[in-house]
């Protein structure tokens, strides 16, 4: 073993002894394994799809290049095929300009790591992802000036965005603080709770504070892409039908580009790969130039491309409407059996997040099909101080849904995570929602043990 072995190897018996080592599992969901997955973010069920692999494979037929793209778009890689998904983003998702990347990860990298300039702030929900935290530590943003919010809180984010102005109005370079934008970076719907971000108040408390030529909004729809919103285009879209701007409580619109970047990924309900950044063309044009990530990465080859064309063609069609229909009212019928489960379980066992704030009250009104008031969420995340001993017991009975352990979320916050597919069936469900209730029993009956044994 060389040295560099012993000192990693160190550090990895430090996150066994923390019951935070990671590896990775192999688990055969074939309908004869009799297992039946709970982990997997395929909230459409599209890579199952019979109709989607007969016209992918159809297409393939047709086309002369379905490999890699030879080179990235700056040298050979920018072909038609690259151009005209673009074009079509663009319109679908009714954004001045769109520009693909080869993953979610890449896309919020490119963007943090280059786009804000040192004199810029950068306010972010404590619950973002990674992806964002790696672009912000590349960037030339100095780090006071990075500031996290509460998750979810717009109280927390009024307190910070007075930081930043009562900072501005003590400045003695006040004319380059006028010149400095804010960016406000959020995700739609949070994939380890499962909840969404109350965007209409978030942007109306930026409103009170920053002005709108000093604002940059980014909302990260990575869990929210074909899922919500008309045709899958997301909940920005949904809360306006021209995406772009937003509604006040009093359901006046209010200034277009209230979200003025979004980040549509393809490796979730869409069950493909890559990312699609909708921006303004100036934004695009900057990225293209000193996107790291982009300039030097091979682009996504034909055969994504194709797959991704196949996947459009599905959510804008009637399939693509039943599944996000049969996808809520899956998510409504877990949450009122897990409601009536856990109402008999103590906190210390087993349990959901706080209730979320209802994060669209505005809508009620408006058709359920494209967002209702509360929306359901594909993922729950249940918070347990056992998460693994959880995980192995749910395996036993035949569900894979796995714990989720710092430093992914933060101490306190362990739980297993259940993502939901369109494909299920409710008797599924209810055989988990048991498994999970058996599991409950048995955790009771050994602390009624301890306090016995303790007499």
């Amino acid at each position: 073993m060389t040295e560099l072995d012993a000192r990693l190897g160190k550090l990895l018996d430090g996150r066994k002894e923390k019951n935070r080592f990671r590896s990775f599992k192999e688990y055969d969901t074939t309908s004869d394994s009799g297992l039946v997955d709970f982990s997997s973010n395929d909230y459409l069920s599209l890579t199952s799809s019979k109709a989607l692999r007969k016209a992918y494979i159809e297409r393939l037929a047709s086309t002369p290049s379905i490999f890699g793209s030879t080179g990235s778009r700056l040298l050979s890689g920018c072909t038609p095929s690259h151009s005209l998904l673009e074009k079509r983003f663009s319109e679908f998702f009714n954004a001045p300009s769109s520009l693909l990347f080869n993953s979610g990860w890449d896309a919020n990298v490119s963007f943090f790591s280059s786009v804000p300039q040192p004199n810029d702030w950068i306010i972010y929900d404590e619950l973002v992802h990674a992806s964002v935290h790696s672009g912000l530590r590349s960037s030339r943003i100095p780090l006071e000036r990075r500031i996290s919010f509460s998750h979810n809180d717009p109280l927390s984010l009024e307190d910070k965005l007075k930081i930043i102005t009562n900072q501005a109005s003590s400045s003695s370079s006040s004319k380059k603080q006028e010149k400095s934008t804010v960016f406000l970076a959020l995700e739609s719907l949070y994939s380890m709770d499962g909840d969404f971000s109350p965007l209409p108040k978030l942007l109306d408390i930026l409103d009170k504070y920053i002005s709108r030529n000093r604002q940059c909004v980014i909302l990260d729809e990575a869990h929210s892409t074909g899922v919500y919103g008309k045709q899958g285009r997301g909940i920005t879209h949904a809360l306006a039908e021209e995406g772009g701007f937003e509604l006040d409580s009093n359901k006046r619109k209010r200034g277009k580009g209230r979200v003025d970047v979004r980040l549509m990924t393809f490796g979730k309900a869409v069950g493909c790969s890559g990312a699609v950044l909708l921006c303004s063309p100036t934004v695009r044009s900057f990225l293209i130039n000193f996107a790291r990530p982009l300039i030097f990465s091979t682009a996504l080859p034909h055969s994504t491309i194709i797959a991704l064309e196949c996947v459009w063609d599905v959510l804008q069609s009637e399939e693509g409407d039943q599944r996000r229909r049969s996808l809520m009212s899956l998510s409504t019928h877990i949450h009122n059996s897990l409601d009536k489960l856990l109402s008999k379980v103590p906190h210390t066992i087993l349990h959901l997040p706080p209730d979320p704030i209802i994060p669209f009250p505005d809508l009620s009104d408006r058709d359920t099909d494209i967002l209702p008031s509360k929306p359901g969420s594909p993922i729950l995340g249940l918070l347990t101080p056992t998460p693994h001993a959880l995980s192995a017991f749910l395996l036993s009975k035949g569900f894979i849904v796995r714990p989720v352990v710092p430093p992914t979320v933060p101490p306190g916050g362990e739980r297993v995570r259940i993502c939901l597919r369109a494909g299920m069936r409710y008797g599924i469900i209810d055989k988990l929602v048991a498994a999970l209730g058996d599991w409950a029993d048995l955790k009771m009956a050994e602390k009624d043990q301890e306090v016995r044994a303790k007499l």
